[in-house]
C-alpha cells in the first residue's frame, strides 16, 4: 500500500513517529462483563444505544443492557454482525435471517432482506457493516460486493474478486450528503446523479488501503488505514496529509470524543486511544490481550464500550474530575503534607529525607537532605521556602538545602507571624519563637510551663488574618483547641473563656489540622469530627461524625470551598458538610479516589480544588466537577416478571388479573455509571413518604389487593442530588370476577329484583291481612250496632207503654211520632260506618226531646257545639254520644229528687281529634252504685259496647269519667270523649 503513498507523506510520518505516552496508572477505569453476568456469549461483535439502553450483539444473539442487567432477545439467538440505529428502528445483521428490523426489543423482527443458504452465490449468505443513508436505503458488504436495498431498488458493486472483502471491518459514513465507504480497495463515493458507486476522484484515496472515516466538517474528513496510519482529507483543498501512525495494525475511527471535536476515538486489535487533532498527540487509554471487535462511544454519559472476543468492556474516564499525577518517592512512601509556592509548583514531603516539588508542567525535582538520616516533615513558604525537619528547620536557596536552625528534637511545623518571627512547633517539646531573617531565638515569648507542652500533643498552629496563634492539641486532662494571648504571653484554651459557654460543643479533645476560612473563623478538625470557632474564640459549628454516619471518625485534611462547603478527609474517603442542606456527602474510590485512607497530606487551592495523598502520587479534586451528578435525568423500566414469568415491556400501564402472588419491576437511570453510586426510591401517589430501595433498581411487589395503583420511582445519585425525571408506573390488578363491578352491579340488581319481588309479597300479605282486619272491624262494627239497635228500641217502647198505661193518648202520639223519626235515623245511620257529626246530634236531641217527654221533664239539657268546628264535614261514628247521655240521665238525674241539668259540649283539642264533654249534676257514681241492688230493672248495655266500638275504631280513642262535688253536697259527673274523626 505505502509504495502508492506521496514521497512528503514517508518523510512526515519518520519525523512524527514516537511513542505512546503513558502513564503508571491511567485516568480510566475499565469494568468487564461476561458470559456469566447474562451476556449470551463473551464474542462481542456489535454495540449501539437505542432508548438509552445499550444494544449488545453476540456470538450467540442480541442482548439488551440497562447498566445492571442483560436481556436476551428471545427470537435472536444467532450471531449478530452488525447494528445501527437509524429513526429510533434498530436494524440489524443476523447470521441466519440476513438484514432485519425491530422497533421493540420484544417484538419479532421483520425480516428485511433474508440470507440464502442454498445458492452457488456466497454473497448471499452474509450482510455485514450495515448503514442506512439520509434516503433510507440500507448499505452493507458481502464477500465481494457493495450494495444498497431500498423500497424500490437494489444494487450492488464488485470490488474485490478475491472474495475476502467480508473478512475486512470497512466502514460506510456520510460526507455531507454523500455516502463514502472505505475498503480495502480504496475509497468509494456514491454518485446521485449518476446513481451508482465510483472510486474517489483523488488518486491517494482511491488507490490506497483505508479501513474507516469520519467527517467533522465538509472540509474535514480523517481516514484511518489497514496499517495503522490516520490521514485528513481536505476536499476543497485536494490535499491529503498523514497525522499519526500508531501501530502496524488496522487503525479504525470511531467519533468525535467527549462531546469535543478536538479529539477521536481510534482503536485497533488491541488498544484504544484518544487522540487529540490540536496538537497531534495520541493516548492509550485502554490495552487488552483480547481482540477488540467493536468500538461505541455513547456520548450522552462519555463511556466507552469496548465489544471484545473475551467479553464487554465499560472504560469511563476520571479526568475531568480528578487529575492523577503518580511519581516514584523514596521507600514508596505517602506523602504527608502538600503546600504551593507563588508560581503554583507544589511542595511535598513524606517523613523521609526528600523534598518533590511538581513542577507547572508536571515534572518532579527532587531534593535530598545531605544527611540520610534527616527526615523531612513539612514544608512552609514565604519569602523564602522553610522546611521542617526531624533536627530542625532548612530552607531551599539556589536548589540546595540548608539547615538555618539546630534543635534536638523533630520539627512539626513552621509559621510565621505578623512580627517576622517564625513559630517552630515540635509534638511533645513546645513552641520556639525565632527571628525569621537572623533566626535568633525569641527566649521570652511563650511563659506556658514545660510540664504544659509534656503533658499535651500539639499537632497544628496557624495565625490567623488578625494576628492571633492557634493551635490544636490533644489535652487529655483538658480540651484540645488554644489561642496565644499576647498580654500574658500565654497559650489558653478556649474553655477557660467565660464570655461562652463550649464546653458541651467540643467534639474531642484530640484536634489534628488548623485551617482558615474566608470570614476569618478558624476550623480545627480531629478525632470525632471537626468544630468552627469564631476569631474570639466561641465555638460555633460543631460537626460529630456520629450524627451524621461518617464512616470513620479520624477527621485530618479540612478546608472550605468557595461555595462555604467544609471538605474534610478521613480514612474511608473525602467528605462534603452542606450548611444550606445539612447534609454530608462522600466521594470515594468508586468517584475516581485511587484509595479511601486520605489521612496524610492535603491542601486546598486558592481555586475550587484539593489535592490529597494516595499510595501512587497525588490526586487533585475539582470540587465543582467531582460533586457533580453522573445521573442524565433518565429513567426506565427495564423488564416486568410476574411470578418469575417475562412479561413484555411496550409502556409503563399494566393490567393484570388478580390470580398471581409477585410482580417484580427492574428499571435503570440508564446512566451505566458505578451502580453503588445510584439509589433508587418508590412511592404510591396516594402517599408521602418515599420508600427506599438502595441501590437496587428492583421494586417486588407482593399480593397486592386489587385496585388501581400509580407508582413512582425516583433515582439519586451517592452525592444526595434526585433527578427530576420521574418513572410512573400505572398499574390495573383485576378482581375476580364475583368482585368486579360489572358482577356486583347485576348481584345488585339482582337483589333489588329480589326484594321487590318480596316486598310485592310482603305488601300484598299486608294489603291482604289489613283487608281482613277491616273486614273483622266491620263485622264487629255490624255485631254491636245490632247490639245497640236493640237497646234503643228496649227503651223507647217502655216509654210508650208508660204513656199508654197512664192514659196519655196525645203525648203517646207524639211521642210515637218522634220515636218513629228516631228510628228511621238510626236504621238510616246503622247502615254507614261514620257520619257526619250533624246528623249524630241531631239524632241525639230526638233522643233527648223522647227522654225527657217519658221522664215529665225531671231534667233539662244543653248542647254546646264549637263553632269553628264544621258539623257537616266532620265524620264520627254513629250512635258514638247517646250511650253515655242515656247514663246520666238513667243513673244520674232521674233518681235526683229536684230537677236535674245535662250539658254536652263538643270542641276540637288537637288536630282531627274531638273532645265532647257530658256533664251531668247527678247523685254521682257512689249513690248510683248504691241504688243498682235495689233498681235492677234498667240495665245499660250502651256504655260496655261503646267503649269496646271506640277501642276498635283507633288506639287513640279515649274514655275519661270524672266524679263531681262541689263540696256543698252537689255531686255529679264528667265523661269525656276523646274521638279520632275523618274529614
Amino acid at each position: 500500500m505505502r509504495k502508492n503513498i506521496t514521497f512528503h507523506l514517508y518523510l512526515f510520518l519518520f519525523v512524527i513517529m514516537n511513542g505512546v505516552q503513558s502513564f503508571a496508572q491511567s485516568n480510566y477505569k475499565v469494568q468487564s462483563y461476561k458470559y456469566t453476568d447474562g451476556l449470551p456469549s463473551d464474542n462481542i461483535l456489535s454495540i449501539d444505544k437505542k432508548d438509552g439502553f445499550l444494544y449488545v450483539g453476540t456470538q450467540r444473539g442480541l442482548s439488551l443492557f440497562d447498566g445492571y442487567r442483560f436481556l436476551n432477545q428471545k427470537f435472536l439467538t444467532e450471531p449478530i454482525s452488525s447494528l445501527f440505529l437509524k429513526n429510533n428502528v434498530q436494524y440489524l445483521s443476523s447470521g441466519s435471517r440476513g438484514i432485519c428490523s425491530l422497533s421493540n426489543f420484544y417484538n419479532q423482527p421483520k425480516v428485511i432482506t433474508k440470507v440464502n443458504f442454498n445458492d452457488d452465490n456466497t454473497n448471499n449468505d452474509h450482510y455485514d457493516n450495515l448503514f442506512i443513508d439520509g434516503k433510507k436505503r440500507i448499505w452493507c458488504s458481502d464477500q465481494n460486493n457493495l450494495k444498497f436495498f431500498s423500497s424500490n431498488r437494489n444494487k450492488n458493486w464488485k470490488i474485490d474478486e478475491s472474495g475476502n472483502l467480508s473478512e475486512n471491518k470497512l466502514r460506510f459514513f456520510q460526507v455531507d450528503n454523500e455516502v463514502w465507504v472505505a475498503t480495502p480497495k480504496g475509497i468509494f463515493v456514491w454518485n446521485e446523479k449518476l446513481k451508482t458507486l465510483q472510486k474517489h476522484s483523488n488518486p491517494v484515496l482511491a488507490k490506497n488501503a483505508f479501513v474507516s472515516g469520519f467527517s467533522v466538517s465538509e472540509n474535514e474528513i480523517f481516514l484511518s488505514s489497514f496499517s495503522g496510519e490516520i490521514f485528513l482529507f481536505e476536499p476543497q483543498k485536494g490535499k491529503i496529509s498523514l497525522l499519526k501512525s500508531i501501530q502496524n495494525l488496522p487503525l479504525y475511527l470511531v467519533k468525535s470524543f467527549s462531546g469535543n471535536d478536538n479529539f477521536l476515538l481510534i482503536y485497533n486489535k488491541n488498544e484504544i486511544y484518544k487522540y487529540d487533532k490540536k496538537l497531534n498527540k495520541s493516548e492509550l487509554i485502554f490495552s487488552s490481550k483480547n481482540e477488540i471487535n467493536t468500538v461505541f462511544y455513547d456520548k450522552e454519559t462519555r463511556i466507552i464500550w469496548a465489544g471484545t472476543n473475551r467479553g464487554l468492556q465499560k472504560i469511563i474516564s476520571n479526568e475531568e474530575s480528578i487529575e492523577n499525577i503518580h511519581f516514584s518517592r523514596k521507600d514508596n512512601q505517602t506523602i504527608t503534607t502538600i503546600t504551593e509556592d507563588k508560581n503554583h509548583n507544589l511542595w511535598m514531603t513524606n517523613n523521609t529525607s526528600e523534598i518533590y516539588c511538581l513542577k507547572t508542567d508536571k515534572n518532579i525535582e527532587v531534593f535530598h537532605s545531605v544527611s540520610p538520616k534527616t527526615v523531612f516533615t513539612n514544608v512552609f513558604i514565604d519569602d523564602k521556602i522553610f522546611i521542617s525537619a526531624s533536627d530542625g528547620v532548612y530552607i531551599i536557596q539556589n536548589h540546595q538545602i540548608k539547615k538555618v536552625i539546630s534543635l534536638p528534637f523533630p520539627v512539626k511545623k513552621i509559621i510565621k507571624d505578623y512580627k517576622n518571627q517564625l513559630w517552630v512547633l515540635s509534638s511533645k517539646n513546645g513552641i520556639k519563637v525565632f527571628d525569621s531573617n537572623t533566626f535568633k531565638e525569641n527566649k521570652n515569648a511563650i511563659q506556658n510551663s514545660e510540664s504544659y507542652w509534656k503533658t499535651n500533643t500539639s499537632n497544628d498552629i496557624s495565625v490567623a488574618k488578625d494576628g492571633t496563634i492557634w493551635l490544636a492539641s490533644w489535652m487529655p486532662k483538658d480540651y484540645g483547641i488554644s489561642f496565644f494571648d499576647e498580654k500574658q504571653h500565654l497559650f489558653k484554651e478556649i474553655n477557660s473563656l467565660k464570655s461562652f459557654k463550649n464546653e458541651s460543643k467540643f467534639i474531642t479533645d484530640y484536634y489534628n489540622r488548623i485551617t482558615l476560612t474566608k470570614n476569618q473563623n478558624i476550623l480545627f478538625s480531629g478525632y470525632g469530627g471537626w468544630n468552627l470557632v469564631s476569631p474570639k474564640g466561641e465555638i460555633l459549628r460543631s460537626f460529630f461524625t456520629s450524627e451524621y454516619k461518617i464512616a470513620n471518625d479520624h477527621i485530618e485534611g479540612i478546608a472550605e470551598d468557595s461555595l462555604g462547603n467544609i471538605w474534610f478527609a478521613c480514612a474511608e474517603g473525602l467528605y462534603q458538610y452542606n450548611f444550606a442542606t445539612d447534609k454530608a456527602i462522600r466521594i470515594f474510590q468508586l468517584d475516581g479516589l485511587e484509595n479511601n485512607d486520605l489521612t496524610f497530606g492535603f491542601y486546598k487551592f486558592n481555586d475550587n480544588r484539593i489535592a490529597v495523598a494516595v499510595d501512587s502520587g497525588i490526586q487533585i479534586l475539582n470540587l465543582d466537577k467531582i460533586v457533580k451528578t453522573q445521573l442524565i435525568n433518565e429513567l426506565k423500566l427495564t423488564s416486568v416478571k410476574k411470578d418469575n414469568v417475562e412479561i413484555p415491556v411496550t409502556s409503563n400501564e399494566f393490567n393484570f388479573d388478580y390470580n398471581f402472588t409477585e410482580l417484580d419491576f427492574n428499571f435503570s437511570a440508564l446512566s451505566f455509571s458505578d451502580n453503588e453510586k445510584i439509589v433508587y426510591r418508590y412511592r404510591f401517589s396516594d402517599e408521602k413518604k418515599w420508600n427506599y430501595l438502595g441501590t437496587t433498581p428492583k421494586l417486588s411487589l407482593i399480593k397486592l389487593p386489587p385496585s388501581n395503583y400509580e407508582i413512582i420511582i425516583e433515582a439519586g445519585d451517592n452525592l444526595g442530588n434526585w433527578q427530576q425525571k420521574q418513572l410512573k408506573i400505572n398499574l390495573k390488578i383485576n378482581p375476580p370476577f364475583y368482585l368486579r363491578f360489572w358482577f356486583i352491579g347485576m348481584m345488585i340488581l339482582l337483589l333489588i329484583f329480589v326484594g321487590y319481588l318480596i316486598f310485592r309479597y310482603l305488601l300484598n300479605q299486608e294489603k291482604e291481612k289489613s283487608k281482613l282486619k277491616q273486614t273483622i272491624k266491620d263485622v264487629e262494627m255490624q255485631i254491636l250496632r245490632s247490639q245497640m239497635n236493640p237497646h234503643f228500641l228496649f227503651n223507647s217502647l217502655n216509654s210508650i207503654n208508660s204513656f199508654i198505661v197512664q192514659q196519655k193518648s196525645k203525648e203517646a202520639s207524639t211521642y210515637l211520632t218522634t220515636f218513629s223519626k228516631l228510628m228511621r235515623n238510626i236504621l238510616d245511620n246503622s247502615r254507614h260506618e261514620t257520619i257526619n257529626l250533624e246528623k249524630e246530634i241531631e239524632t241525639l236531641k230526638m233522643y233527648l226531646k223522647l227522654e225527657t217527654a217519658r221522664l215529665d221533664h225531671c231534667f233539662d239539657y244543653q248542647i254546646i257545639i264549637d263553632k269553628d268546628i264544621d258539623t257537616e264535614f266532620v265524620q264520627i261514628p254513629p250512635l258514638i254520644i247517646q250511650p253515655f247521655v242515656e247514663n246520666a240521665i238513667w243513673h244520674g238525674l232521674v233518681n235526683k229528687k229536684e230537677n236535674g241539668f245535662l250539658k254536652i259540649e263538643v270542641s276540637e283539642i288537637q288536630e282531627s281529634m274531638l273532645n265532647i264533654k257530658i256533664t251531668d249534676n247527678g247523685i254521682g257514681r257512689e249513690a248510683s252504685a248504691l241504688l243498682k241492688k235495689e233498681q235492677i230493672k234498667h240495665k245499660s248495655y250502651g256504655i260496655e259496647i261503646t267503649r269496646q266500638r271506640i277501642e276498635i275504631l283507633n288506639p287513640k280513642n279515649q274514655i275519661l269519667i270524672t266524679d263531681l262535688d262541689d263540696g256543698n253536697g252537689n255531686k255529679g259527673t264528667l265523661v269525656e270523649l276523646n274521638i279520632m274523626y275523618y274529614d
